[in-house]
């Protein structure tokens, strides 16, 4: 005879109605306040999708045409991937993206900061809140809870 081996099984969490509408709110929300912020003027008068994705490494607030390769366009795709975070029930991809949204911003607020000719403008301050927001409706996603221990 060996020696017996417990097993936990992973039981989804009770439905949560109220906490899970909130969620939806939330991520939808914080996606849409990333999403309108790209097209918001983010520092002098440079709105987000003009501005060159360069700015977040280098002292080089420079307006571009490709929106892929702008400060806007990161942030459009942050919203989007929080919106596809809306099928995962844990809430880690919609934390992940805000998370994601919060290092953008830190790292054009190092380069303003570093540069004395510009500001923070109203878009990169929107983007913030709403990457805080999507940070939070992360925290509400269901969690997985171990269920009765089955011993064979």
């Amino acid at each position: 005879m060996g020696t017996p081996t417990v097993h936990r099984t992973a039981v989804p969490a009770r439905s949560r109605p109220g906490i899970d509408f909130g969620r939806l709110l939330l991520t939808l929300a914080g996606c849409a306040a990333l999403i309108v912020a790209a097209f918001m003027d983010w520092t002098r008068g440079v709105t987000g999708v003009d501005l060159s994705n360069h700015a977040l490494v280098k002292m080089e607030f420079f307006a571009q045409g490709d929106i892929v390769k702008s400060v806007g366009g990161i942030a459009i795709l942050f919203g989007l991937v929080a919106l596809v975070g809306v099928v995962d029930r844990t809430g880690w991809l919609t934390r992940l993206a805000g998370a994601l949204g919060i290092v953008l911003f830190v790292l054009l607020a190092i380069e303003v900061y570093r540069s004395a000719q510009h500001s923070m403008q109203a878009g990169a301050w929107l983007a913030l809140a709403g990457s805080v927001v999507l940070v939070l409706a992360g925290f509400l996603g269901r969690e997985i809870v171990e269920g009765p221990a089955v011993i064979e």
